[in-house]
């Protein structure tokens, strides 16, 4: 009967093939196995046969004692045969009971004619014994072999000549010889005995055998023990590899945290392995439970999911599904189950389970990972875009579609080279960076210009850095910004330099020309009354010419002052930022950190751009220079009644309150090189835009300049 151990996924195979009726209980005495012969011999179909009590299946039809035998089984874990008549049938069987792991297996042959059988009795018993494939014995109290059968020869290696002059502890391992003596003793003392034992047969080979000893008792007297031994050395082996086996799949299905289940939907019956009641978080339920118990772990919001994906399973549908569950610990699980329903009517349903929350939570970690690429390139002002090694285009943000003029579906059918106009020597030094960046991952940042799609030029900066993917750099990044503008204000910036060289030049000469050309004048004048009136005619040339140098002198000076422009609507926010980003790097090399307050609501100024550029470079490069030990320079903008109030404030060494009302004189500056000329300009510019000029200064504390520009401003 061990063999019933071994048989796997091939036990219903063999069980169809038997000529007996077999029949499995489980410890609860109910029938969970039958094959066809059993539903034949008694007269009940499979369906009839399974889920009942053994018991309850024909109380008024097998003998009394039926159940006293099988008790007897469960209680004492021992063989039993025995005969038995069903009343109903009026038949006589013979039935074999083993217990196993599960409960009981019973072998039901049909008796045909009792009566003859019992004269011939001795016969069987003869033929029982000599014929069986077992190992069957007889021993003395002392375990010396009285009869042995073929098979026992054949297990032990012995002729039955020579076993009946041993003793049965020549074939134990010394290991076991004490265990060997207390079953044999017990057996003697009327207990029947069953266990497992290692031996040496005659050739030196180690078996394995499966061991029962029963006494036999005459009056009431043990007189010896009959042994009946079955080599299980295969199954043994079968039965450590399927151990590894199981334990090589259970290990790979806690790894991969995938677990498999049954459902019977008759019975309401899940049983599932060992790694789905963890990932169920219920190590300690039992393997079979109700449905109910797992299917109350699932989500509220999944549940009826759940149930209608079983509904379709049992109408033939392939059952997979991801839903979540809330274990008895309150941890919130993903779980991915498949599996499908078998059988004519479709009553079980087989399937796995895995747990999927790390796997889901790795996807939406790439998922949120690519959204937020996507966010950058989506709603990034800067125009992004990714290139292949040979610069083809292989995603373009919006900004640079709108940077460029192109589409982003030809911008994909086009190379990087196409929009940039590099001349030779450009191309030569643009390639050295290139090459550092593709092969040791150095990122380059370069200005130069981009074509747009209506032919006219602009000027960017762009950052390209390398696209590493598992450490092979694949392509790379460029980050365009535009730095027209950028450009146009270093323009104004260099013209407000120049101007100032020009202007500090004009002073210098009208200054040096002025006062000889006044002396001059005076004395050409009196001279004129002293000569004849033939000779004032020269005089009169000379004042004339006199007054032509005065005249260009007054040109000079000229040159510093601002000229009337065009005015527009335009954002002061926007023009003193574009005027800090210039200055910054002055900034920096004094050490000056400039902190920006601005109000985002202030409407938009009637005024011209260039000019209130030059106005705030000027102010600004004055707060910078004023703090020669580095500080921090403050601006601001906000709406004053019908105002747009703009505040600088510096830290630096501050003007003395005598002279600051002559800030903003022609050539008067506190500067040592200064010529007062772009605080004139800025006063001009100002005063033409119809708004005022103030500032406050405490020397060694700092200076506060505010301009006051009128929001409604009638050119």
């Amino acid at each position: 009967m061990a063999l019933f151990d071994t048989l796997g996924k091939y036990e219903a195979v063999f069980l169809e093939q038997m000529n007996d009726a077999f029949i499995a209980i489980n410890s609860n005495w109910i029938i969970t196995q039958v094959n066809t012969r059993a539903s034949r011999l008694l007269n009940r179909t499979r369906e009839e046969l399974l889920h009942q009590c053994i018991c309850d299946l024909n109380p008024d039809g097998f003998a009394d004692d039926f159940c006293d035998q099988l008790r007897k089984v469960f209680v004492e874990q021992v063989n039993v045969q025995f005969r038995t008549f069903d009343r109903m049938l009026e038949i006589w069987f013979e039935v074999h009971a083993y217990p196993v792991e599960t409960g009981i297996y019973m072998l039901f042959q049909e008796v045909e004619n009792q009566k003859s059988l019992e004269p011939e009795e001795e016969f069987y018993y003869r033929s029982l014994f000599l014929q069986n494939p077992d190992a069957v014995y007889l021993m003395d109290l002392d375990g010396n072999f009285l009869e042995v059968n073929p098979s026992a020869e054949k297990m032990l290696g012995c002729t039955r000549t020579a076993l009946l002059k041993s003793n049965f502890r020549l074939f134990c391992t010394p290991s076991e010889i004490d265990k060997t003596n207390r079953h044999f003793q017990l057996a003697c003392a009327g207990i029947p005995q069953r266990y497992e034992l290692n031996i040496v047969t005659r050739d030196g080979s180690m078996r394995v055998i499966d061991v029962s000893n029963v006494p036999i008792s005459i009056d009431g007297r043990v007189v010896g023990v009959y042994g009946i031994s079955k080599d299980i050395t295969e199954r043994k082996q079968i039965e450590g590899a399927l151990r590894l086996s199981e334990r090589g799949l259970a290990q790979s299905q806690r790894i991969a945290q995938v677990g498999h289940w049954e459902l019977d939907l008759k019975t309401d019956a899940l049983t599932c392995s060992k790694e789905t009641l963890r990932i169920f978080g219920g190590e300690a339920m039992e393997e079979a439970i109700p449905s109910e118990v797992p299917f109350s772990m699932i989500h509220p919001d999944d549940r009826r999911t759940v149930k209608e994906a079983f509904e379709q399973a049992i109408k033939g549908e392939p059952l997979r599904l991801e839903h979540r569950i809330i274990r008895p610990d309150g941890m919130e699980r993903v779980l991915l189950m498949q599996g499908h329903a078998v059988g004519d009517d479709r009553s079980h349903v087989f399937g796995i389970v895995q747990d999927i929350t790390e796997q889901k939570r790795t996807e939406q970690l790439i998922m949120e990972n690519q959204m937020r690429y996507r966010s950058l390139l989506a709603y990034n002002s800067d125009g992004v875009v990714a290139l292949d090694l040979h610069g083809h285009y292989i995603e373009v943000n919006p900004a640079f579609e709108r940077m460029t003029g192109y589409t982003k579906e030809e911008l994909l059918q086009m190379s990087h080279k196409q929009l940039i106009p590099f001349d030779q020597t450009e191309l030569e030094q643009v390639k050295v960076s290139w090459e550092s960046m593709i092969q040791e991952g150095v990122p380059y940042s370069l200005e130069h210009p981009i074509k747009h799609k209506d032919g006219y030029f602009f000027e960017v900066n762009s950052h390209n850095i390398p696209i590493i993917i598992n450490g092979n750099i694949t392509g790379y990044f460029t980050i365009c910004r535009d730095i027209s503008e950028r450009k146009r204000t270093e323009e104004i910036l260099r013209k407000s330099d120049k101007l100032a060289a020009v202007g500090q030049l004009a002073a210098a000469v009208a200054h040096e020309i002025r006062n000889p050309l006044t002396s001059l004048k005076g004395f050409t004048k009196l001279l004129q009354d002293h000569f004849p009136q033939e000779k004032k005619q020269y005089f009169d040339i000379m004042l004339s010419e006199l007054a032509r140098i005065e005249m260009i002198s007054g040109e000079l000076l000229v040159l510093a002052k601002p000229q009337v422009k065009h005015y527009d609507q335009r954002n002061v926010n926007e023009i003193l930022l574009s005027v800090v980003a210039l200055l910054e790097s002055q900034a920096n090399m004094n050490n000056v950190e400039v902190e920006l307050k601005l109000d985002l609501d202030l409407p938009f100024l009637q005024c011209e751009e260039n000019q209130l550029k030059q106005v705030f470079v000027n102010i600004i490069k004055n707060g910078i220079e004023a703090m020669k030990q580095g500080g921090k320079l403050l601006i601001s903008s906000e709406r004053h009644g019908l105002e747009a109030r703009l505040c600088f404030v510096d830290h630096g060494c501050g003007i003395p309150p005598d002279i600051i009302h002559k800030i903003g004189e022609p050539f008067y500056s506190t500067k040592e090189k200064g010529t007062g000329l772009g605080m004139m300009i800025t006063n001009k510019i100002i005063n033409h835009h119809k708004g005022r000029l103030e500032i406050e200064s405490e020397p060694d504390k700092g200076t506060t300049i505010r301009v006051f520009l009128p929001i409604f401003h009638d050119e």
